[in-house]
């Protein structure tokens, strides 16, 4: 009896252990990154946030004396802190705290931030959402960038075989800047299914012959596990274009996004390393752009991401992102730099070195002068003679 009791206690151990595997959700087609969507979901209850960042200049075309800025950056830490009761911002350099400024409040940027409460950033949107989104712009609705709905959206949708998901939508209406003629926009939104879906969508804007945008757009899905369960790598790989005229002047423009997270499941732990590098260009052929160095633009950022989530569930969740960036100019170098960024979510609320004080030219002096004596004698000297 006692040999039959165990036995079944031990198939009932075997089964819960495979039903609590079968239970984690890993990276696929469906869900890039499971650990940022855990993060997504408890910011939607809006616990304390803490991130610590370091920077690095290593070009920047307009800095006359970059060793200052790099000796300023050296050894100084930005914290970022948000809850409940607002938001700090603190700076430190060698150890030492030199100020905490209180981050002003903005509505608008409130609304934003309620408005993308719980949302996971890399992930897919489902096609409905978007169709939902556009059907319910009325006209007079701001759109961003100086453009409101003119005339709200014309949606045809086209379903699965089975009828069970959207997997095309139509799209016709305008839009327009107060005072400006109305951008005409056709076109049209695909999101298959599959092993390794791709997205697309095509539309136009068009005002008329010397105003007119074409703008295409893909991204490829796909999924590789090297052992079930345990290891494998998701990535995406996406292109945007836009290709048109602006006042009879031809502009053009490529953003490449190639997303790859390369995850380890042990036990209920995932341990997800996301890399993203985004490459940009543009060149707009309006007439006075290269006295700007505007008719020729590049950029190229890189992040790596890290963290480790539980299926068990976690109360603070913890990330680290190593960025990259470099802009370019008319083929000269504006900007390169990086930055290590440690970010965590949940916990207790840390309290301020010291009492956090508006941005003011009279506190941004006061930094100055703590900062001051940090520098070592080689940049005094570079500082008393003028930059």
């Amino acid at each position: 009896m006692m040999k039959k009791t165990g036995c079944v206690l031990l198939l009932l151990l075997c089964l819960l252990g495979c039903g609590a595997a079968g239970a984690q959700t890993l990276p696929s087609n469906e869900v890039f990154s499971p650990g940022l969507v855990k993060m997504a979901e408890m910011e939607k209850t809006q616990p304390p946030v803490w991130a610590e960042a370091s920077v690095a200049i290593d070009k920047a075309m307009y800095a006359r004396d970059l060793s200052v800025l790099s000796a300023m950056l050296k050894g100084t830490t930005l914290t970022y802190q948000g809850g409940a009761e607002g938001e700090t911002l603190s700076i430190s350099k060698g150890g030492e705290t030199l100020g905490v400024y209180a981050l002003p409040q903005s509505e608008a940027v409130d609304a934003l931030t309620d408005r993308l409460l719980g949302t996971a950033v890399l992930e897919r949107v489902p096609l409905s959402a978007i169709a939902g989104w556009l059907e319910g712009l009325a006209a007079g609705d701001a759109l961003g960038f100086g453009f409101a709905v003119s005339e709200p959206f014309a949606l045809v949708r086209t379903m699965s075989d089975d009828g069970t998901r959207l997997t095309k939508i139509n799209v016709s209406g305008a839009i327009a800047r107060e005072g400006g003629a109305a951008y005409r926009v056709e076109g049209f939104l695909r999101q298959p299914a599959g092993r390794t879906p791709k997205d697309t969508f095509e539309l136009t804007f068009t005002q008329d012959e010397d105003n007119f945008i074409e703008l295409s757009y893909s991204a490829l899905r796909e999924n590789e596990v090297t052992r079930r369960d345990r290891e494998g790598t998701a990535s995406v790989r996406t292109t945007l274009k836009a290709a048109g005229k602006l006042a009879g002047s031809a502009v053009s423009s490529r953003l490449t996004v190639t997303m790859k997270n390369h995850w380890m499941a042990d036990g209920d732990a995932l341990s997800e390393r996301v890399s993203i590098t985004a490459s940009l260009t543009h060149e707009d052929k309006t007439p006075g752009r290269r006295m700007q160095r505007l008719n020729s633009v590049a950029a190229e950022t890189k992040n790596t991401i890290r963290l480790t989530t539980h299926e068990s569930g976690d109360e603070t969740l913890s990330l680290t992102d190593a960025m990259e960036l470099e802009v370019t100019l008319d083929e000269n170098v504006f900007l390169a730099g990086s930055a290590d960024v440690t970010v965590h979510v949940g916990g207790d609320m840390q309290r301020p070195a010291m009492e956090p004080e508006e941005i003011t030219p009279e506190t941004a002096g006061t930094l100055a002068a703590r900062l001051y004596p940090q520098m070592d004698e080689d940049t005094m000297a570079a500082i008393r003679k003028g930059l």
